[in-house]
């Protein structure tokens, strides 16, 4: 099964099991490393937060805080933060809000399609 493959079920599957979606929601950490397998998620002082989209919800993300620099480049460089679409036709994405974060996902998926072999 190639990545693309991969993720796509993934997806598919939360679109069709409302027990495996609410899993995910819940308790992100444990709904991935269900799936995909234990040590999926790196350690590490980070959450993951899943917004559910909903067939009748508008969904709003915001940009992070800035509590110290509230320069024009600091709040522009808030705005500029990482949208990971996985796929154009709406299954789903990452909101990486800081570039250290990005790695992380990358980890996240390096485990995810090394398992899969």
């Amino acid at each position: 099964m190639d990545q693309h493959d991969l993720f796509t079920a993934h997806y598919r599957l939360l679109q069709r099991d409302r027990a495996a979606r609410q899993r995910l929601i819940t308790d992100p950490r444990a709904g991935l490393n269900e799936y995909y397998g234990p040590g999926t998620v790196p350690e590490g002082e980070f959450r993951i937060e899943v917004v559910s989209q909903e067939p009748d919800t508008i969904t709003i993300l915001l940009p992070s805080p800035i509590d110290q620099d509230t320069s024009d480049e600091a709040l522009d460089a808030s705005c500029r933060r990482i949208y990971d679409i996985l796929f154009t036709d709406g299954v789903g994405g990452y909101l990486i809000p800081d570039d250290s974060l990005t790695w992380v996902l990358r980890d996240m998926r390096s485990n995810v399609v090394e398992r899969s072999r």
